[in-house]
């Protein structure tokens, strides 16, 4: 009996102490480590602004740069409010890739978090379309599916832009509005919208 309280004290200490190494790291975020980046970010003043307003920005996001063969930083992309990392680099790599017009190479230079969900609980978050990968596209559904119908819910194909109608004189209509609406004011990163529901 002494035996076994004796193998679970060591036990019960060597985890403590597992546990207490863990608290020791340094988990404060210290910028960027990208040497082309720094400098960019000292001398130009439009990829200073880029990042200043990425900063700025809620959820997972990420920041990527386009370099060209030279090193020379001529583009940059970013994503922010997303409910994933896998969701905010992605973007950032599309945006990127968007703004060198598809010139140079893209990487992503910076990824952050904070764990502000515009209001939202887990379950809405879980219970999504896949499509959605913005918290504020979501806000965006689950106030469509409260709202009154004829109703509508569109998406920019790719970023999963949201747009929607309610209180409609008909399905078909809310349709046609709602792609209208979101045609005329996706990005122009967007290729293109389509109708995830209606009712």
């Amino acid at each position: 009996m002494n035996y076994l309280k004796g193998i679970i004290t060591v036990l019960l200490i060597g985890l403590m102490q597992a546990c207490s190494s863990l608290s020791t790291l340094d988990m404060s975020y210290s910028g960027p480590t990208n040497p082309a980046f720094t400098e960019a970010l000292a001398a130009q003043d439009w990829i200073r602004n880029e990042y200043t307003t990425y900063q700025k920005r809620k959820g997972y996001k990420a920041f990527a740069i386009a370099k060209d063969a030279g090193g020379t930083i001529f583009a940059t992309g970013f994503a922010d409010d997303k409910v994933t990392e896998q969701a905010a680099y992605n973007e950032a790599l599309r945006m990127c890739r968007h703004y060198s017009e598809g010139d140079g190479q893209c990487s992503v230079i910076d990824e952050q978090s904070s764990q502000e969900r515009s209001g939202l609980t887990q379950k809405q978050i879980d219970t999504a379309p896949k499509e959605l990968i913005a918290h504020r596209d979501i806000v965006h559904y689950v106030k469509y599916k409260k709202a009154t119908a004829p109703k509508a819910f569109a998406v920019a194909a790719c970023s999963g832009q949201s747009f929607w109608l309610a209180n409609q004189t008909t399905q078909a209509n809310a349709e046609q509005d709602v792609l209208n609406m979101c045609e005329t004011h996706r990005h122009a990163s967007d290729p293109c919208c389509t109708v995830l529901e209606s009712e």
